[in-house]
């Protein structure tokens, strides 16, 4: 694991923000007061934050064979990734289409379980 400032490559996977810091702090500290807890990294979407346009992105894996449908609405835009068993593995929500992120995000199974 390699991490600087708000950033983590963990397995060769890029994790941006708090998300993968926080994973690691939770099982660290739990491990600290002896309780080996070892950690996991589930789906972790990224908010970005620009009022004029509500956009959350959840890439999928590097590697993962399948590809984006997009629905496209005067409201916002929902793009969804699936394998090719038809899996959710990573999705671009904009606009109203936001409100789906936990729901979606549930649906994603765990980057690195």
């Amino acid at each position: 694991m390699y991490a600087l400032g708000d950033c983590a490559e963990v397995a060769g996977h890029q994790l941006p923000y708090v998300m993968p810091i926080m994973q690691a702090a939770r099982a660290l500290a739990k491990t600290l007061a002896g309780t080996e807890t070892a950690v996991q990294y589930p789906a972790m979407p990224v908010v970005v934050k620009t009022p004029a346009c509500p956009t959350v992105v959840c890439p999928p894996p590097p590697g993962v064979d399948g590809g984006w449908e997009e629905t496209i609405t005067a409201e916002g835009v929902r793009a969804l990734y699936r394998d090719t068993t038809g899996a959710l593995r990573g999705y671009a929500l904009v606009g109203a289409a936001t409100t789906d992120k936990q729901a979606l995000t549930k649906e994603i199974p765990p980057l690195l379980p």
